[in-house]
């Protein structure tokens, strides 16, 4: 095939859609696959069903695909060459098409073929969607341009687990729907709308997507989290430990609708892994410590210094032998020690924090909820207060456990959920449609006071 050197005569442009005509800029994301430091020397694409490719442009705003050329071989090569982009036969190296890249244009390929729903092999992946290819560096990178509705099936089963429950996932496929319309932190710079990993969501493309995942973002297609008519922030996390955290408490700033809350739904469910230990000697605080920049000598003690009002850690305090400290708040207790969460007491090497029960080896870490049996065998509900112990030589005051280690050998960090503890428990939304409540119960649960409203280009509309 002979080669083309490209120009851009928009007369004779053919624009095309993502498989409907006229699609609104917001129905279709750019989300970045390979970028910055792990851009490629040359990407590859291979057509899954067959029928070859279209080669042209995407429209900035209204995302629409420019068909320029079209190539029958279904194996493509495209890499960086002189100002521009070149596309080669995979097979053969014989080159396709040129495109001039000059004023920060990008090539864009579409897949031909299945009806519009053709998908494309990129890295051992397969992804619904067109590609765009933007030279940085001497190197490419590669954007995959999307519907919404197709990237939010790419982000489910790597987020939450496909045979969950399905108002679980209806509530997952909301918050993903959502969060990839909230205003991008990277198309300023990389001119893409979201990243495809966990620093945005988890996006793998088609390969994972099943039956039951599909259909919890078709049976809520177009609908989204809004507070006072603006996109909700729906972030989410693994499991919360038992109360859910308000985001000024981990990074600062703060949102009305992420409330800290305790959350009585994830012990209803199984959570492997729910429950953790750690242990650090002195030495390997001290080292971990001053590797992080901080200045500090041999560490001596160390204590939950400070908690949110719904239990979590919110300060966490190290003393040296000298008598400086050293504090660490908000997310960087959770981020410098490498806790799973930000619910967690500190103890003395080998101890834990809390009220033992019995000799079941059993600790309460508080006595909210606790009931007490008197001696007439009525129980109650603990209303606070002092708590006293019966022993041979009468009733004494039991002192509140701490959280705080000092002497020994070190600390032992006992804790429960995984990660952040903001917004949703993906857990605990897996228990809430366990117990049937529907995936409207279990976002207006975690998101305090949002409306689900179904988009409609720019415009939201009530869905409720």
């Amino acid at each position: 095939m002979k080669k083309f050197l490209c120009t851009f005569f928009l007369c004779l442009l053919t624009a095309v859609t993502l498989g409907v005509s006229a699609r609104a800029a917001e129905d279709i994301l750019k989300v970045g696959l390979r970028y910055g430091g792990t851009a490629l020397s040359s990407a590859s694409l291979e057509s899954v069903q067959g029928g070859g490719f279209s080669l042209g442009w995407f429209d900035e705003e209204t995302r629409a695909f420019h068909k320029m050329e079209r190539v029958e071989e279904e194996r493509l090569a495209i890499a960086v060459s002189g100002g521009g982009l070149v596309v080669t036969a995979a097979d053969s190296s014989r080159v396709l098409f040129r495109f001039d890249c000059s004023g920060g244009k990008a090539l864009g390929i579409m897949p031909d073929g299945a009806g519009g729903n053709a998908q494309t092999r990129f890295e051992d992946c397969r992804w619904y969607g067109g590609f765009e290819f933007r030279p940085s560096g001497g190197k490419v990178n590669v954007i995959n341009v999307v519907g919404l509705d197709d990237y939010v099936k790419g982000v489910l089963p790597y987020e939450m687990s496909a045979d969950w429950p399905l108002e679980a996932l209806k509530a997952q496929a909301v918050c993903a729907r959502t969060y990839a319309l909230l205003p991008s932190r990277h198309y300023g710079t990389d001119r893409f709308d979201v990243c495809n990993t966990d620093c945005c969501q988890v996006y793998r493309g088609a390969g994972q997507a099943g039956a039951v995942s599909d259909r919890a973002v078709e049976e809520t297609a177009g609908i989204a989290a809004f507070y006072n008519g603006r996109y909700a922030e729906t972030y989410y996390c693994s499991s919360n430990g038992g109360a859910s955290e308000a985001p000024v408490n981990v990074w600062g700033n703060s949102q009305p609708y992420l409330v800290g809350k305790p959350d009585p739904y994830e012990e209803l469910t199984y959570i492997p892994g729910y429950d953790y230990t750690m242990q650090y000697s002195w030495s390997q605080l001290t080292s971990l410590l001053k590797k992080q920049g901080y200045a500090i000598g041999a560490v001596a003690s160390a204590r939950v210094s400070g908690t949110t009002p719904t239990g979590n850690v919110a300060e966490v305090t190290f003393r040296d032998t000298a008598g400086r400290t050293v504090v660490l708040t908000k997310e960087a207790c959770r981020k410098v020690l490498g806790t799973k969460s930000m619910r967690f007491t500190i103890t003395g090497s080998g101890g834990s924090a809390g009220w033992s029960v019995n000799r079941s080896g059993g600790r309460l870490a508080s006595m909210d909820g606790v009931y007490a049996i008197s001696g007439s065998g009525r129980t109650g509900l603990f209303s606070g207060g002092a708590v006293y112990a019966i022993t041979a030589s009468g009733t004494s005051v039991l002192r509140a456990p701490g959280s705080a280690a000092s002497g020994g050998t070190g600390i032992t960090i006992t804790g429960s959920g995984w990660g952040h503890g903001v917004g949703m428990s993906q857990y605990g939304a897996k228990a809430m449609a366990e117990q049937g409540y529907t995936y409207e119960d279990i976002l207006l649960f975690y998101y305090t006071g949002i409306t689900l409203e179904r988009i409609s280009g720019r415009e939201a509309e009530s869905a409720r």
